[in-house]
């Protein structure tokens, strides 16, 4: 299981690679084509799983099970972030509100969901199945629909 997460997380940096740093136009049709032809077949259709090359996501992700993850495009995740399989990162749907904007060693459980323009801070651990709609300050741990402060270190 830890290859297939790698395997995404490699394609994603590739593609982001593409996007932001190849400026000279016809190598960056080239590589963006090549990068969308695996991302689909590798990523999307395998593992059902979308995370695009436009996102901005920090240093030593890991993507534990890589089954079922959507994140929007706009989002940003910042370094040392976990994810687990069936995490939804997005905007409250048809582009409308923003998206979340996630900090340093966020620890992100099954199934989770954070929707809307909100700030995840430093250090939070999000529990399975949590929905995420608000800010979630640093240091602390929620659960629940809709996701509640259980614990503040």
């Amino acid at each position: 299981m830890e290859k297939c997460s790698q395997l995404v997380i490699m394609i994603y940096r590739f593609g982001n690679f593409v996007y932001y740093r190849v400026k000279i136009p016809v190598i960056r049709t080239i590589l963006l084509t090549t990068y969308k032809l695996i991302n689909l077949f590798f990523v999307k259709l395998t593992f059902n799983t979308e995370l695009p090359a436009e996102c901005k996501i920090g240093k030593n992700l890991v993507i534990y099970h890589p089954y079922g993850i959507v994140v929007n495009k706009n989002v940003i995740i910042g370094a040392n972030v976990i994810l687990r399989h069936q995490t939804t990162i997005g905007n409250k749907g048809n582009g409308v509100g923003g998206v979340p904007h996630i900090g340093n060693n966020v620890n992100i459980g099954s199934g989770a969901a954070l929707i809307g323009k909100i700030k995840i801070e430093d250090n939070v651990t999000i529990g399975a199945h949590s929905v995420v709609t608000n800010d979630v300050y640093e240091n602390t741990t929620v659960v629940g629909v809709p996701a509640k402060v259980i614990k503040k270190n």
